[in-house]
C-alpha cells in the first residue's frame, strides 16, 4: 500500500533532485519511460544539478518507487507542452518514470537496436516486446520492451493513491502532452487504461462540461484542419465531449475541435 504524507511517500527511498520549481497543485499525471535501461542511471540523471529535467518518482524494474521531488513541488519532466487548455504542464503535473528503454528497431535474427545505436538481443527482454508503429519514432513498425509486473503494480498503486490525495483530473502520457513533436513515452507497452480507471471520472466521460480557452475556435466537419469550417466559438463556450481522434474531440453533433484549446470547466 502507497501512503503519501507531507507530499512524500512513506517508507520509500528519496533521493533529492535540485532541479525544481515552486509550490503547484498538482491536476495532472503524466507517465514517462526513462529512454535508459536502470534506475541508477535514470536517477544520477535526474537528481545531478545541470542536467535540466528531473521528475517526482523513478520506478525500478523490481517495482522500488524512488522519489526525487516532494508532489507538491515543480519538477522539471514535461518540457514544452500542453494538454485540457493548459499550457507548460509543469506547472499542473506530476510526473512518473519508469524505467524502460523506448523503441527498438528490429534487425532481424533477433536483434533490435535502441535510439542510441546500442545493440540487444531479443533474450535481453525477457518480458516480451509489443510492435506496433509510431510516426514519431519513424516510418514502420518498431518493438516496445513490455514493463514488469512489479513495475505496473507500484505504478497503479502509486497512481491510486495520487488521485486520492490530489483532485487530478487526467491521466496523460508524455507523448500526448508534448508540443515538440517527438516524445513517444511511455508507448503502447504500457497499459494506460489500468492506471485511468482511478480518475474520480472517465476521461472520456461525455457527461462533463468542457470549455472553450481560444478566442475563437473553429468548429470543422471532421477530426483536422483540413476538413471544411462549419461554426466558430468564443472563450468560455461549454461544450460536451462524444468522441477523440488523436488530438481532435467531437463536440456533441456539431462537429469537430482541436482538443488543445479545451479544458475541463
Amino acid at each position: 500500500m502507497v501512503v503519501i504524507k507531507n507530499h512524500r511517500l512513506e517508507g520509500s527511498p528519496y533521493v533529492a533532485s535540485p532541479n525544481k520549481g515552486g509550490k503547484i497543485k498538482p491536476i495532472f499525471i503524466v507517465q514517462h519511460y526513462t529512454a535508459g535501461y536502470t534506475a541508477e542511471s535514470a536517477i544520477n540523471t535526474l537528481t545531478r544539478k545541470g542536467s535540466g529535467v528531473s521528475a517526482h518518482v523513478t520506478v525500478d524494474l523490481d517495482g522500488t518507487i524512488t522519489q526525487h521531488v516532494p508532489f507538491n513541488v515543480k519538477a522539471w519532466h514535461a518540457g514544452p507542452s500542453k494538454w485540457m487548455g493548459y499550457n507548460g504542464l509543469n506547472n499542473y503535473s506530476i510526473g512518473i518514470e519508469i524505467v524502460n528503454i523506448g523503441w527498438l528497431r528490429q534487425l532481424g535474427n533477433g536483434k533490435y537496436q535502441d535510439a542510441y545505436g546500442n545493440t540487444r538481443d531479443e533474450a535481453y527482454f525477457p518480458n516480451g516486446l509489443v510492435l506496433a508503429p509510431n510516426a514519431r519514432a519513424g516510418s514502420g513498425t518498431f518493438a516496445w520492451p513490455r514493463y514488469t509486473a512489479e513495475q505496473l503494480h507500484a505504478v497503479d498503486q502509486l497512481t491510486e493513491a495520487l488521485c486520492g490525495k490530489y483532485d487530478i483530473k487526467d491521466i496523460v502520457s508524455h507523448e500526448e502532452i508534448d508540443t515538440r513533436g517527438w516524445k513517444t513515452d511511455p508507448g503502447p507497452a504500457f497499459p494506460m487504461k489500468l492506471v485511468q480507471r482511478h480518475l474520480k471520472s472517465d476521461r472520456s466521460d461525455d457527461s462533463e462540461l468542457w470549455e472553450v480557452t481560444a478566442s475563437s475556435l473553429n468548429v470543422r466537419t471532421g477530426p483536422g484542419s483540413n476538413y471544411g469550417t462549419r461554426s466558430a466559438l468564443t472563450r468560455g463556450h461549454k461544450v460536451e465531449v462524444i468522441a477523440r481522434s488523436g488530438d481532435w474531440v467531437q463536440i456533441n453533433d456539431d462537429g469537430w475541435v482541436h482538443g488543445g484549446y479545451l479544458r475541463k470547466a
